[in-house]
């Protein structure tokens, strides 16, 4: 798929479902549907830019679970936050398989060690503010959010090592773009768990397509 018709049919989507999000947050299937077409398009767009090898088909099963994530979301977030953690677990394993393949070096191991650190400090706080939260979250719940912070932790430490590794120019895009994915899921914590905000769902999906954009990205940034 060409770049730029992916580009502007992703974002047409995305703020379609956007504008409708703000007008009404009542859900139905059409708007269910709506809301997964950004992230099936990212995975159409990364399986037909690159070739069939192993890193651009994990990169695609990925973010088929995304949009599979998108649909659970909608009919239960526990539900859909196990389709994202596995989705981030394939993204993890797929950046981690690759940086090892093309060869780990002291300096970029080193720098994946620290930004884990980091993430997994930043995600300590979090879950003692979550815990502020004036209704009791269920330790169940609590525990899964956790184990959820954990892999996308690895999976923004992993994005950053195979741009390290690889060398590639644009290699900080799909980084960046799990860091979008970090604010999304965080904001959706808060919202669920914690407080709601201005604007809140219209933010967090924002922020969600920006991250999927990223990352699709790496079909055409990487070439293994």
């Amino acid at each position: 798929m060409d770049l730029i018709v992916y580009s502007v049919l992703f974002w047409i989507f995305a703020f379609i479902f956007i504008i409708v999000r703000m007008r009404s947050l009542q859900k139905s299937t059409w708007t269910t549907v709506l809301k997964a077409i950004p992230a099936l398009l990212a995975a159409v767009f990364a399986i037909t830019s690159g070739s069939f090898t192993f890193f651009y088909s994990l990169l695609f099963l990925a973010l088929l679970l995304c949009m599979l994530g998108d649909i659970g979301m909608e009919l239960n977030i526990i539900k859909g936050l196990g389709l994202f953690l596995i989705a981030q677990i394939i993204f993890t394993s797929n950046f981690f398989i690759q940086s090892n393949l093309l060869g780990l070096s002291i300096f970029p191991l080193s720098i994946f060690a620290l930004g884990l650190i980091g993430i997994l400090i930043f995600f300590l706080f979090y879950h003692r503010y979550l815990q502020t939260s004036e209704e009791t979250i269920h330790p169940k719940i609590l525990r899964v959010i956790d184990i959820y912070a954990i892999i996308i932790s690895l999976t923004l430490s992993t994005s950053l090592l195979i741009w390290l590794t690889s060398n590639a120019i644009l290699g900080f895009i799909p980084f960046v773009g799990v860091l979008f994915f970090v604010i999304s899921d965080s904001l959706i914590g808060i919202r669920e768990f914690h407080h709601r905000f201005q604007y809140d769902r219209v933010i967090t999906v924002f922020t969600y397509y920006v991250a999927i954009f990223l990352l699709s990205l790496g079909a055409i940034i990487f070439i293994f």
